[in-house]
């Protein structure tokens, strides 16, 4: 037993018992009351902050965190222990090292600059690894480019930009790069094998130079698989509107690849969100050991099942496909861990969401496109599709819920109008205030159509309720980072399931300037549409326009009369080029 247990805490018992207070987790508030801190994704921000704070003013001496603190916090220590240099992947479904970088990322944290004249660093690592991380820290290594994993990537937002415009551009591009320099010293690194005795001979520089037009082949065709670029037989290399998906959306090739592939007429819900969870974007998402058996413990209390995701329990895609399912039902987590798991999984999701409604309208799917919106205002309501609208307001119950009114409907209600509908909701008296103050956040429009000509027309948006949130912020509680309106304008022949064009509008009044609180702001969006047929005859379309953020917020403008081509008169044509 220890003489003195509390011998790291360095605050008085009143100080003490006041900071407990403030702890949210269990274990943190253990070990805080023997000056021991606690520091890891799962605490929520506010412990982990008090962890940090306290640990930073000496009142707790020791602080057991995992290795993202030495990047995200600066909290040097006296003392450094890196207890273990290996880490559980799920893919090799084992232990693999850490990355050098953290580890002297870690080490960098011995000593405190106001208080030590030096700091000790203990590294804790198997025999076998001894001398690695002896010559490791005495003599270092070199900085290596990791260019030649993501070239294709890369080359595509070049592409893109219009930056390379031929294969030899690409080359050149890459003689620019660090990755050039390193190659030429450290080859072996990089795959090419090349012997002591060829180095810096003209022989080593040609096989450098087969070995980079080798990776930029490889790379175009990759990118040519994934139809983000078209190469010509002269060596020109031209994006594709699937490359500039990518690029904008700073997404993987292999991502748009496996939506294009799988995309189709008529999907269902559950499809649209199996395309998003096996984006390349979730293939670092961490699964820890044996989190495969907490994942099929997850998925038994939600609606689609995890082994029918054709994947192992221990895929992070499955994983991620699980907790957006979980966000979307609001059910408590596991374990804590996994709450910071499902922020990382949510800040990915909506610029994945994004890309992929940009491409299901590049392929003209309508019904598809639309399902994947609709799972963009889930994944922010954090309900499902079929949940009543109005669930996503404060102290409402579902079993209340059922033939209740419209979202739209309700935008338009005056406040005593609301105050009853809670009364009537059983919405709990003390939540009533947040209820009406959430109604009031939820957005009422006019939607209209002008300036209509064979090629193109203007959908004008007004907001008849006044912006009560600054910079016109949602009402999405659960989602993690602040979010403003938005809206789907869709051109479209609903009866067909065609899509012809789609804009995003919002109620952005410039650069660098907001929307006031209080105003009704408007915004008009000119779309231009595809050429019509050789007949040039006049067509109907239909204007929808969609929430990004609220289940089933959709306004209908259908049967758009669009004018016929104007033509030319063939003999008065004729008439003039005789002249």
């Amino acid at each position: 037993m220890e003489d003195n247990p509390r011998r790291f805490v360095n605050m008085d018992e009143e100080d003490l018992q006041l900071n407990l207070a403030r702890v949210k987790d269990d274990a943190l508030k253990e070990a805080l009351n023997f000056g021991i801190g606690l520091h890891h994704a799962g605490l929520v921000e506010s412990d982990r902050q008090l962890a940090e704070e306290l640990f930073l003013n000496n009142k707790i001496q020791i602080l057991v965190a995992t290795s993202t603190l030495a990047w995200g916090v600066n909290l040097p220590a006296h003392l450094v222990i890196v207890k273990g240099t290996q880490f559980y992947d799920a893919k090799i479904e084992g232990y693999k090292d850490m990355d050098l970088t953290d580890v002297l990322q870690m080490l960098g944290r011995a000593g405190r600059p106001q208080f030590d004249n030096s700091g000790v660093a203990r590294i804790f690592t198997q025999d076998s690894k001894k001398d690695f991380y002896k010559h490791f820290l005495h003599t270092g290594f070199p900085v290596e480019s990791s260019l030649h994993t993501v070239l294709d990537n890369h080359l595509c937002a070049e592409i893109s930009a219009e930056t390379i415009i031929t294969k030899q551009d690409a080359l050149d591009y890459l003689t620019w790069t660090f990755f050039f320099r390193r190659l030429h010293k450290n080859p072996s690194y990089y795959g090419l094998e090349i012997s002591a005795e060829e180095h810096n001979t003209i022989a080593a520089q040609q096989l450098a130079n087969d070995f980079m037009i080798e990776m930029v082949n490889k790379s175009l065709d990759e990118l040519a698989t994934s139809k983000c670029v078209e190469i010509y037989p002269n060596g020109d290399v031209d994006p594709t509107p699937f490359g500039k998906i990518m690029s904008y959306y700073y997404l993987s090739h292999k991502t748009i690849r496996h939506l294009v592939k799988h995309a189709k007429p008529n999907a269902s819900f559950v499809d649209v969100l199996s395309w998003m969870s096996r984006a390349t974007e979730y293939d670092e998402l961490p699964v820890r050991h044996n989190e495969d058996l907490i994942n099929a413990e997850l998925s038994k209390n939600l609606p689609f099942q995890g082994n029918t995701f054709g994947l192992p329990m221990w895929d992070p895609h499955v994983k991620a496909f699980l907790l957006l399912q979980a966000h979307m039902a609001r059910i408590d987590l596991p374990i804590t861990d996994y709450v910071g798991d499902q922020t990382s999984v949510l800040d990915q999701s909506i610029r994945i969401i994004q890309a992929s409604i940009d491409v299901l309208t590049e392929l003209g799917l309508l019904s598809s496109c639309l399902q994947m919106v609709k799972l963009l205002q889930c994944i922010k309501s954090a309900r499902w599709p079929q949940d009543p609208p109005l669930s996503i307001l404060p102290g409402t119950n579902v079993k209340y819920l059922k033939d209740t009114i419209t979202l739209q409907k309700l935008s338009t209600l005056p406040r005593t109008q609301v105050e009853q509908l809670a009364k009537k909701l059983n919405v709990p008296n003390s939540q009533q205030d947040s209820f009406a103050s959430a109604v009031s956040t939820i957005p009422n429009l006019d939607v209209r159509t002008e300036d209509v000509t064979a090629l193109s027309l203007t959908v004008s948006l007004k907001r008849l309720n006044p912006v009560v949130q600054r910079e016109a912020r949602i009402y999405a509680p659960k989602y993690p980072k602040p979010q403003t309106e938005g809206w789907f304008v869709i051109v479209c022949d609903v009866a067909k399931d065609e899509i012809l064009a789609v804009k995003r509008a919002g109620w952005s009044q410039g650069p660098g300037q907001s929307v006031n609180v209080g105003a009704r702001p408007t915004a008009k969006t000119v779309i231009k549409l595809p050429e019509p047929n050789r007949d040039g005859n006049a067509r109907k379309v239909d204007v929808l326009v969609l929430s990004d953020a609220y289940v089933g917020m959709e306004y209908e403008v259908l049967g758009v009369d669009i004018p016929a081509l104007p033509t030319v008169d063939d003999d008065l044509d004729k008439s003039k080029k005789g002249r």
